[in-house]
């Protein structure tokens, strides 16, 4: 497991762990939305990588970012949450049974899979995030509220990340 690709993997998580902390912590919109780009990990880790990888590497990087904003494991279970669901919904999007599904590369998704998978792994990882943080029903109204507007401000950041580092989706 500790090959080549698992070191690089886990200076992309430290470098994750920084952007979060230094750029994107600091990122609020009206005083409700809040980006979480570090699920740019699991939504871009290679489809063919190693699992259990991505999952103790999730839990590095979700581990670093409570560590440093002393939350007490939220984001440890919220990333580690969609890094385990990651290939089930990927596999509902593409229709695909386990033998193909193990070939399939996440590049062959159309846009409209991509963006479905995107958005719903956001939208999970923020609603477990939101839940734990205002473990109150007398709050439920907040939460989705800065669920669905953080929601759409990762998406953007993660939106610009795959124009700008990746392979452009196809349409």
């Amino acid at each position: 497991m500790f090959n080549r690709d698992f070191i690089f993997n886990l200076f992309k998580v430290i470098l994750l762990i920084l952007l979060q902390v230094v750029i994107f912590d600091h990122i609020e919109v009206m005083g409700k939305a809040q980006p979480f780009f570090y699920v740019v990990f699991v939504v871009f880790y290679p489809q063919l990588g190693n699992k259990y990888a991505l999952l103790l590497l999730s839990f590095i990087l979700g581990f670093g970012i409570d560590f440093v904003q002393q939350t007490g494991g939220i984001h440890t279970f919220s990333l580690l949450s969609i890094a385990f669901l990651r290939n089930k919904i990927l596999r509902l999007i593409t229709g695909q049974d386990a033998d193909e599904y193990d070939r399939y590369n996440t590049y062959d998704l159309s846009a409209l899979q991509w963006f479905t998978l995107t958005i719903l792994l956001i939208i999970i990882h923020h609603i477990f995030l939101f839940v734990l943080e205002n473990f109150k029903l007398a709050h439920l109204g907040e939460v989705l509220i800065s669920a669905i507007l953080s929601s759409i401000l990762t998406f953007i950041f993660v939106f610009i990340y795959k124009i700008l580092f990746r392979r452009k989706v196809t349409l």
